[in-house]
Parts: C-alpha cells; sequence; structure tokens
C-alpha cells in the first residue's frame, strides 16, 4: 500500500531564509503580481525592468516608466519594512486560532499603532469572500453546473431546460494566480450574476468572459469602471493573446 508522502512544515527558518530582506520581498511580490513579466504602459507591451536602487520600483530597460509592485497593496505608502509586513502576515497565516495586534508588536517591534494598522490590514485580505480585483488587476469569471444529467441525454444545462432543478449553478470569479470567490447562485442570469460581480469584483478591475449574454452588462456598469474582455467560445475559440478563461 503506498503511502502519501508527510508534508514538510514551513518553519520560521524557512520563512527567514526565503525572505531576508526587503529587496527579496519586493522581487517576491513582483514576480507574484507579474507572472508573465511586467507589462509597461508605455511600450504597450511587456518588457524587462530592473530595479531602482533608489526606492522600491522597476524602471523598463526602454523608456524608463516606472512599475510599484506595492501600490494598490495593504504595503502601499507604509513606512513599514516589507520583512515586518511578511512576517506578521506568516504569523497570522500560519496559526489557526489566529493572533493579536499585540503580539505582532512583540513579534516585530513596531508599535501598537502600527501592529494594529497591520493587523487589520492583512485581517481584510485573509477573511472569506473579501473583495478581488482592482485597477490594473485581471480578473476571470465562468458559470459551471454540477448535478446530475439533464433529461434525454448529457450536455450542459440550459435555462428553461426541463431537467433544470437536478443542476446547481456555481459562478466562479479567480484573480490571475490569485484568490477564487466560488458561490452557488439561483441561476445564470444577468439579473443574478451582474451583482454578484458588483459585489465581489472591485472598481477598474478588467474583467474576462465567455460571450454568454448576462454578461452584456459588465461595461455598462458606469460606477464600477471595468474594462470588459470576451472569448466566443461558440466560434471554437478559446484564447486570445492573455484574454481567456481558462482559470
Amino acid at each position: 500500500m503506498n503511502r502519501k508522502p508527510k508534508m514538510r512544515k514551513y518553519t520560521k527558518k524557512d520563512f527567514d531564509r526565503q525572505f531576508p530582506d526587503d529587496a527579496t520581498c519586493l522581487e517576491w511580490l513582483k514576480s507574484y503580481l507579474y507572472p508573465d513579466g511586467v507589462f509597461c504602459e508605455k511600450c504597450n507591451r511587456v518588457t524587462k525592468h530592473h530595479r531602482v536602487a533608489s526606492r522600491p520600483s522597476y524602471s523598463c530597460d526602454y523608456c524608463g516608466h516606472h512599475v510599484h509592485p506595492t501600490a494598490g497593496t495593504i504595503f502601499h505608502k507604509s513606512p513599514t519594512p516589507l520583512t515586518l509586513w511578511f512576517h506578521a502576515i506568516y504569523l497570522m497565516a500560519s496559526t489557526r486560532c489566529g493572533i493579536s495586534a499585540k503580539q505582532i508588536e512583540r513579534e516585530t517591534g513596531v508599535t501598537y499603532k502600527t501592529a494594529w494598522r497591520m493587523f487589520k490590514q492583512i485581517r481584510s485580505m485573509l477573511e472569506e469572500d473579501s473583495p478581488i480585483g482592482g485597477k490594473g488587476r485581471s480578473v476571470k469569471m465562468d458559470e459551471a453546473y454540477f448535478g446530475g444529467r439533464r433529461k434525454g441525454g448529457g450536455g450542459r444545462r440550459l435555462r428553461g431546460d426541463r431537467g433544470e432543478q437536478y443542476k446547481t449553478v456555481v459562478f466562479g470569479i479567480a484573480e490571475r494566480k490569485g484568490r477564487i470567490i466560488a458561490k452557488t447562485v439561483e441561476n445564470a442570469s444577468g439579473a443574478t450574476l451582474l451583482p454578484t460581480v458588483r459585489e465581489y469584483v472591485m472598481p477598474k478591475s478588467t474583467v474576462f468572459t465567455d460571450e454568454l449574454p448576462s454578461y452584456h452588462g459588465i461595461p455598462h456598469m458606469q460606477a464600477m469602471g471595468y474594462v470588459h474582455r470576451r472569448i466566443n467560445h461558440s466560434e471554437k475559440v478559446y484564447v486570445m493573446g492573455d484574454i481567456h478563461t481558462n482559470t
């Protein structure tokens, strides 16, 4: 009988080895946010960037445009070193019962005011179902059907089909290599899906969907400022550059 290999615990020693200084933390954050390379807004393409020594940013090798990995994150404009932020995240994520702001103060050496702010920000990111995406971030969404087979054969359930009661609609929203929110919903109509998008996707996100008519209203949600990109699966098109819903 084959036994599953025992998973090795990630220890404080491992953490110190992986994140020894702020530069390493910033490089990790850049790689996490831009897994396929940094897109330069001026060059309008992915270009090679180098670290700027005088500030926590990266500069395009071709035009000099700066990209700040901490912008739009909980680290934005924080004078607290990234190593302390990462350490606090490690503490909060590695215990099942959670820790207090007072313990963050003791462990990191920051003031209680700073520890409380860090605690509050980190907890907001760890909470289930907090909004995802944001300006410059990509969010992909799709609906799936789970349950019994349709009457008269297999295939995707359609609204109004007699076998409808045998399937449950699950609506998935995913960040690019980030968090996923999955919700059971009553149906896949625009009246159901669009309010869910508004609730869980932050303003100015770039939203990727297929051609389902229920998503037609996304560009018209003016207050949210979404950028909408679509893939026409009905025409056997599943990927166009970086536009897809395969996640």
